[in-house]
């Protein structure tokens, strides 16, 4: 008999993010009203910016990503990325958390996988070596941007710039141990819920 397996999951707000990447996009809008009991006449820059980017990542959601404020907690974000096709985190749901501070957009969020990941740019406690989110980060970027750079990096690890060691070397020297290893990391996401974490409604307005 064929078991059955529930890929949804706990979202870090408490919530439960989209089962696949047709949901995601379907569903955007309608969350797009959800959280927006938060004060539009907000007097602080940073979440002014967090609320325009909500709209943007609504309105026109880039494919193979999702993300949405905790709607007690505009300052902290959970996300989802679907592997991208034809790679080996192909079929993959990875979750995220993003933290932001007041800040925010003159300096990046705290991004960090909730999900078990196995890449030469994700440390072992889920945070990334990603050059957007380092030196060579823009107030620019917004969230769309930050997502989709990390979905890049999936396509396209840099085994130089190593934040894990192990993963790395294998991507160089061994290809077929490396996707073993990142195929059981699709698997497990499968079925991982992903951490609680609970938004705090102090930011939930100004």
């Amino acid at each position: 008999m064929m078991e059955v397996v529930d890929r949804h999951w706990k979202s870090p707000c408490g919530g439960r993010a989209p089962a696949d990447k047709e949901e995601s996009t379907s569903s955007s809008s309608s969350q797009s009203h959800s959280f927006f009991y938060v004060s539009t006449t907000m007097s602080n820059p940073c979440k002014r910016r967090l609320i325009r980017d909500f709209k943007r990542l609504s309105s026109d959601p880039p494919g193979g990503i999702s993300g949405s404020p905790c709607p007690d907690n505009i300052m902290l974000w959970n996300a989802v990325i679907f592997g991208p096709a034809d790679t080996p985190f192909e079929d993959g749901t990875f979750k995220l958390v993003l933290t932001f501070d007041e800040s925010y957009p003159n300096k990046p969020p705290s991004v960090k996988f909730l999900s078990r990941m196995f890449h030469p740019n994700v440390y072992a406690n889920g945070e990334l070596c990603l050059d957007i989110l380092q030196n060579r980060w823009s107030p620019t970027y917004d969230v769309a941007a930050i997502l989709t750079s990390i979905q890049s990096l999936l396509h396209d690890p840099n085994p130089n710039s190593p934040a894990n060691a192990e993963a790395a070397q294998l991507y160089r020297e061994n290809m077929k141990e490396y996707v073993r290893r990142v195929k059981a990391t699709v698997e497990e996401s499968w079925l991982d819920s992903g951490e609680n974490v609970e938004g705090s409604s102090s930011d939930a307005t100004v």
